[in-house]
């Protein structure tokens, strides 16, 4: 085995040159070796890495597969037609949808796939609401306001981090602020949903606790001596 004279890394038969720094590599001791065969895998990282995607995902579906097959043909021999295995088809379903995609997608993975859950999502909501309780509407008026919210924090979140530096803190106390926001607009959807009049109730502690909290991150953000002193305590 030989070692660069210049900087001393070790060295392959093979290596002619030092891959650090590049210098020849000569040692009269070592045999020289007309076959070169390179120290490092001769295969492509990025082949390598997208077989074994498609190698997970093949295995994920075939393990959701299983009891996607057994829960209706149980539910059917127990209780002669499909009932409970409803909700587990569907959900097995919705599950694919959530882990699998990740998986394989390249580019964007992260809207694409919050698009791909929102809509699957509102779609599995919606198919519970009518097959089990068509008189009830509560897919559209609760649930789908509500995801609907949810996603577009997703893309304010994406906005920001792709056009604005923002600091951790910061991103945390836009979080309560989204929280804070939710809670009012959760108790409106379920008061309008039910016919309840008056104003908010629980919704308000909810929105003072994480306006409160949100507000104290961000003075914190902007007092760069308290804010280093925060990460040596707790060593981050």
């Amino acid at each position: 085995m030989s070692y660069c004279v210049n900087c001393g890394v070790e060295l392959e038969k093979t290596q002619k040159r030092c891959p650090l720094c590049n210098t020849p590599v000569i040692n009269p001791n070592e045999t020289e070796i007309t076959t070169e065969i390179p120290p490092y895998p001769t295969d492509n990282v990025v082949v390598v890495e997208r077989k074994l995607r498609r190698m997970t995902a093949l295995l994920i579906t075939i393990i959701l597969f299983v009891p996607f097959l057994l829960c209706p043909l149980c539910d059917f021999l127990i209780t002669g037609r499909l009932t409970w295995s409803v909700y587990t088809m569907l959900s097995i379903e919705l599950g694919w949808i959530y882990i699998v995609p990740p998986i394989l997608l390249k580019h964007n993975t992260v809207m694409k796939c919050a698009w791909i859950d929102y809509f699957s999502t509102i779609i599995f909501l919606y198919g519970i609401n009518m097959i089990f309780a068509p008189e009830n509407n509560w897919a559209l008026e609760i649930a789908f306001p509500i995801l609907s919210y949810l996603m577009a924090v997703v893309l304010i979140y994406a906005v920001l981090a792709r056009r604005f530096n923002i600091s951790v803190l910061v991103y945390i106390a836009t979080g309560f602020v989204f929280v804070a926001v939710m809670s009012l607009l959760i108790e409106y959807i379920i008061n309008s949903y039910n016919n309840i009049s008056g104003g908010f109730v629980w919704a308000v502690p909810v929105m003072i606790s994480c306006l409160g909290v949100a507000l104290i991150l961000i003075v914190i953000s902007k007092m760069t001596k308290l804010k280093a002193l925060i990460k040596k305590i707790m060593h981050i």
